[in-house]
């Protein structure tokens, strides 16, 4: 697994890079954390990010928010920053595991790992969080279509689903696309 190395102190990164590397990771780059490092996590596509400095500006948090936004991945950030503002912050900017007073690198393997975990199950409720609007936002359609087949054919709630799930099946497509064309349809017309 490839390990983008970000810090403001290279000096006091050489054992956790080297315990990283026992834990099966590959450090792929050392960056300063006054480098842009947008470029460089699109350039490297590391597996994770691993940030090691004392304190946390925000420049760095938005740094990070954007590459976490743009390209997901867990980001583990080992300081002496106990701020609770700061944590929120770093939270908010995506930031996947945040560590105060990591001295043992022997946990930088594990933290890694538990990052990685945490990561792909944020993933998953996000995925579920987004097919859940989707249904609800094709619900809303549906009944919206029925409501407009209703009034249009002068037919009952279950005649009017009928006929839009008949019309769903005839077409091939799916029963929110159907009912998504029915109310633009009905858009054009009024």
């Amino acid at each position: 697994m490839d390990l983008l190395l970000i810090t403001n102190d290279v000096t006091k990164t050489s054992p956790l890079v080297s315990a990283a590397e026992q834990a099966g990771w590959c450090t792929v780059g050392t960056l300063g954390v006054a480098e842009a490092i947008g470029n460089s996590v699109r350039r490297v596509q590391p597996h994770a990010i691993m940030v090691v400095a004392d304190t946390i500006s925000p420049q760095l948090l938005a740094q990070l928010q954007a590459i976490t936004g743009n390209l997901p991945l867990p980001v583990v950030l080992l300081t002496q920053d106990r701020e609770q503002k700061t944590i929120h912050a770093a939270v908010q900017a995506g930031v996947t595991s945040y560590v105060v007073d990591c001295a043992d690198p022997g946990r930088i393997g594990a933290l890694l790992n538990v990052a990685c975990v945490r990561f792909e199950e944020i993933q998953k409720i996000r995925q579920e969080l987004s097919e859940t609007k989707n249904v609800l936002a094709e619900r809303k359609y549906v009944e919206k279509a029925k409501g407009i087949i209703m009034r249009q054919k002068n037919m009952s709630e279950d005649n009017a689903y009928q006929s839009l799930r008949k019309l769903a099946m005839d077409r091939n497509k799916r029963l929110g696309d159907i009912a998504q064309e029915i109310i633009m349809a009905a858009d054009i017309l009024v």
